[in-house]
Parts: C-alpha cells; sequence; structure tokens
C-alpha cells in the first residue's frame, strides 16, 4: 500500500475559535437596573396621570387673598353646636331625622376680604322647602368673608360667630305666644323660628314694602310670665370648593 500524503498546514486551514466571555456583572447592578426600570416606568404612569388632570390639580397650593371670588360650603352652628343652616347634604339629612330646625342652601359664593357693611344677607334656602330666605346678620357674613382668607381649596376652617353678633331679646308671655310659640310647654334649649325683616330701611320710606326671612332662634331663659330668645350664632364651619378668580 502506498502511503496517502498528509494535509499540510495553511492559512485557509479552518480553526474552531472560543468565544469571548461575557464580562461578570459586579453584585447589585442586575438589582439596580431592575429598581431603575421600575422607577422609569411608574414615573411615567405619573406623568399621563397628571397630563390627564390638565392644570386642575395646581389649585391645591392656591391660596385665598383678598379679593378673590371663592366657593366654599358653610354650616352655622348655634351655642349648643346644632347645626342651624348648612350646604352639606349629610349634615342636613342627619339634622332632618333629629328633629332640627335646620336648613339647606347651596355652596356660597364669596368675595374673600371684602368687608360686608348692610345690616342683614339673606340667603336662598333650597331645603326644606325652596322660596325662602334666610337671614344673616351683617357681622356673621363679614366674620365669613374674611374668613376665607388664607384657605387653600379642599381646606377647612371653624370661624368664630360669638364676638360679632350677641341679640337676645324678651318677650312676655302672651307676646311669645303671638309670635306661634307655647309658652306653657317651652323649655330652655327649645328651638324656634322666626321672620326678620331682609329691607329695613322700608320703615322709614312709605313707598317700599318690608320684605322678610327667616331666623333660628332658642330659649336661653324663662321665668313665669316671660321667655328670652338667642338670636346669636356661635360658628360658621367652612369647606372651600374651591377659587374661582384670584
Amino acid at each position: 500500500m502506498t502511503d496517502q500524503p498528509r494535509p499540510k498546514g495553511g492559512r485557509n486551514q479552518s480553526v474552531k475559535r472560543k468565544n469571548p466571555q461575557k464580562p461578570v456583572e459586579e453584585p447589585g447592578t442586575a438589582l439596580w437596573k431592575k429598581v431603575l426600570f421600575v422607577s422609569v416606568g411608574v414615573l411615567f404612569v405619573v406623568l399621563m396621570v397628571v397630563s390627564s388632570m390638565g392644570t386642575s390639580w395646581l389649585n391645591v397650593f392656591q391660596t385665598v387673598k383678598p379679593g378673590a371670588v371663592v366657593l366654599t360650603d358653610v354650616t352655622l352652628r348655634d351655642d349648643q353646636n346644632r347645626p342651624v343652616l348648612t350646604s352639606n347634604q349629610a349634615i342636613y339629612s342627619s339634622a332632618i331625622k333629629e328633629n332640627r330646625s335646620v336648613f339647606l342652601v347651596s355652596p356660597l359664593t364669596i368675595d374673600a376680604g371684602l368687608a360686608y357693611t348692610d345690616p342683614v344677607m339673606t340667603v336662598p334656602i333650597i331645603g326644606p322647602q325652596s322660596g325662602a330666605n334666610y337671614t344673616l346678620f351683617g357681622q356673621e357674613y363679614n366674620a365669613i368673608t374674611m374668613g376665607v382668607v388664607g384657605m387653600n381649596p379642599g381646606g377647612t376652617k371653624t370661624v368664630s360667630l360669638e364676638t360679632n353678633v350677641t341679640e337676645e331679646r324678651n318677650y312676655t308671655a302672651a307676646e311669645f305666644d303671638k309670635l306661634g310659640g307655647d309658652f306653657g310647654n317651652t323649655s330652655i334649649g327649645d328651638e324656634m323660628v322666626l321672620s326678620f325683616v331682609e329691607n329695613p330701611e322700608a320703615f322709614y320710606d312709605n313707598t317700599t314694602t318690608p320684605t322678610y326671612a327667616l331666623r333660628t332662634t332658642h330659649v336661653v331663659n324663662r321665668t313665669d310670665d316671660s321667655v328670652t330668645l338667642s338670636f346669636s350664632l356661635a360658628s360658621a364651619e367652612l369647606a372651600l370648593s374651591k377659587i374661582q378668580s384670584a
């Protein structure tokens, strides 16, 4: 047998090469990458939500300044912490179930910090029946207009009204009964709704007819032949909805 020549080595000879090894990541690098990807994803979602809200969310950072027009819920309470007027439906419904003399009104639109100098301010009543107004004394409404200054949308505040108006009137038993009361069965703390004149100037002007609005009172003193009614309110609870114009 003739020996077969062995192939000689050359440049065209195929050589099997090993793939280069990937650098080993330092401990914690993979974890940080995951955290970074998750953080970017969350930020993207937040930005999408904020963009869908427009600029309305910025209102929470606004502060009511004098001259601003604001919309606020209000609840007026007497010195026994009973609500007598409110724009809060839940408070109104609860008081009605307890047979309280309470009136429902719409949220108030207020010129913040604007002094109110008229003797009375009337607010349209929407419940239990519409068509009548509720009387606020000018000092009480002025305390509310001043009280909203410095508030933020969504914020709450309680304004004291006790230092603004102290209104008490004494009535004989006969006078009280003429007002619609029942002197024989009246006790201290009993509530009563009376009418107040909306336009006091009508008493000095023969061409103007007086108009009246409602006001909640309660008995603060009683003797054998007289009763004292208080027309004062203790506080106004404010819950600012929004700033309509700065």
